[in-house]
């Protein structure tokens, strides 16, 4: 059974669930304190020891049922599979075996002894070798059980089985009794044949869904934004919150180097005069440095609907990284969003902002006009620890696109980073304003697709919130 919890945690860790060595050794201990007779119990001993956040939960129990949808047929209720039991037949084989040293094959004093949960387990030890990282299809199941069923040596069993009968014959039975006890017999043999297919059967479903779900994301992270459906784009929320975690994750690894301090080279080697050269005690130099500032500016466009939902998803799941987060959100006037989104559940956060928010959602994107009245209400607030983060296909529909406002922005802040949803083919054509803004940003990307908004996130990590500038 730890074997199968853990290929269950290996599959939640694939799905970018994480989980650390100590709460896989945590998993492993409630499960055995709680045992396999109530499924409930069980998933929730699993779940508290391997979901730490609510939005995990819903891949846990997808992947729970594909490991642990027959969770009693791997206890008591395999006894089913074993076909209807016979407690006299079973009672003089226990006695037979008590009495005589019969020298069996190890597996035949399974079939007549063991639980259903042993003998699922002698298949899963016998599948190690069988080759089941190459089962892709339904086909191969009947070729794959036979690979597994040539783990085991069926002659001997079947030996085994005869030397049985031959025994109880001599002890007396009559042949009533001894064709009910062969009847018994051959039916655990058969049981145990059909357990193996049925493991072939489990296994190809879980792998049927591995290979699923990493299609699905292949397909739709190359898709462009605005032709997901609302079926697809549930689908890659999940995806848009692996990319904040990643830049969590980052940000949070980046914290813990400052508190504990790098060393100093310097340092550490003048005080190793005193012990010969010897670095004996390394001198560490330490950098309290704050918390950045994030501000957000996204299109609520319909042109970039899709666009700007996943950025939305990005900024709500980031707030706590950032000393402090500012957002809004503009078509032609632009409006501030901050206070739903650090009070609102992140669905509703998003909704109110592309549906409620004080701004009008049905006039012409003008991305000059919303730079100017930004300029003019917040330019004050700005400082150098602060990032502006721009969403927006600059197409800014022939008026003034005022780049102006957008130097004396970027004179005041850290930098400025632009993610356009839009081709890099389409900058400059149109009523596109692009190239008059690029120069004046820091950090310029197309996020056309999932994809391309997974690698800006990338660079972004690794080369501005990491490392700094």
């Amino acid at each position: 059974m730890d074997e199968r919890i853990l290929e269950f945690i290996g599959d939640l860790r694939r799905a970018e669930v994480r989980i650390s060595p100590s709460e896989a050794l945590d998993a492993l201990g409630a499960t055995a304190e709680i045992g396999l007779e109530d499924r409930e119990t069980f998933k929730a001993a699993l779940a508290s020891t391997l979901v730490k956040e609510a939005r995990d939960q819903a891949t846990f129990d997808r992947i729970f049922n594909l490991y642990f949808l027959d969770l009693e047929a791997l206890g008591e209720g395999l006894k089913k599979a074993l076909g209807p039991e016979d407690p006299k037949m079973q009672e003089l084989l226990d006695q037979l075996a008590n009495e005589q040293d019969l020298d069996l094959d190890e597996m035949t004093e399974l079939l007549m002894r063991g639980q259903g949960s042993e003998m699922e387990m002698a298949i899963r030890s016998g599948s190690q070798n069988a080759g089941l990282e190459r089962l892709m299809y339904f086909l191969q199941v009947g070729y794959f059980s036979r690979r597994i069923q040539d783990q085991f040596d069926w002659a001997a069993m079947e030996r085994d089985l005869e030397k049985i009968l031959q025994m109880l014959e001599a002890k007396g039975l009559d042949p009533g009794q001894l064709a009910r006890i062969r009847n018994y017999l051959e039916l655990r043999l058969e049981a145990f044949r059909r357990m193996i297919r049925q493991h072939v059967e489990r296994e190809l479903e879980r792998r049927a869904w591995r290979q699923g779900e990493k299609l699905t994301r292949e397909v739709l992270a190359d898709k462009p934004l605005f032709a997901l459906s609302p079926d697809e784009v549930a689908q890659m929320k999940t995806v848009v919150a692996r990319l904040a975690r990643k830049i969590k994750d980052a940000l949070a690894l980046r914290q813990r180097q400052e508190e504990k301090g790098r060393i100093d080279a310097r340092r550490t080697i003048r005080k190793s005069l005193q012990y010969g050269g010897i670095p004996m005690e390394v001198m560490l130099r330490r950098r309290h440095r704050e918390k950045p500032r994030l501000i957000t500016i996204c299109d609520v466009s319909d042109s970039v609907r899709n666009a700007s939902r996943f950025m939305l998803q990005l900024v709500w799941s980031l707030q706590e990284c950032f000393s402090r987060v500012q957002s809004y959100v503009f078509v032609s006037e632009i409006a501030e969003v901050t206070q739903a989104f650090s009070s609102l559940p992140v669905e509703r956060a998003i909704e109110w902002a592309l549906k409620g928010a004080p701004v009008d959602f049905h006039c012409r994107s003008d991305f000059g006009y919303a730079f100017n009245r930004f300029v003019r209400t917040e330019l004050e607030r700005l400082d150098r620890r602060t990032t502006v983060m721009i969403l927006g296909d600059a197409r800014n529909n022939y008026n003034d696109p005022q780049a102006w406002a957008l130097r004396m922005i970027r004179e005041r802040v850290k930098g400025i980073i632009w993610l356009n949803p839009e081709g890099q083919w389409g900058w400059g054509i149109g009523d596109s304003v692009m190239p008059l803004y690029s120069p004046h940003c820091n950090f310029v990307r197309e996020c056309r697709t999932i994809a391309q908004l997974g690698e800006a996130v990338d660079s972004l990590v690794h080369q501005w919130w990491r490392r700094g500038r």
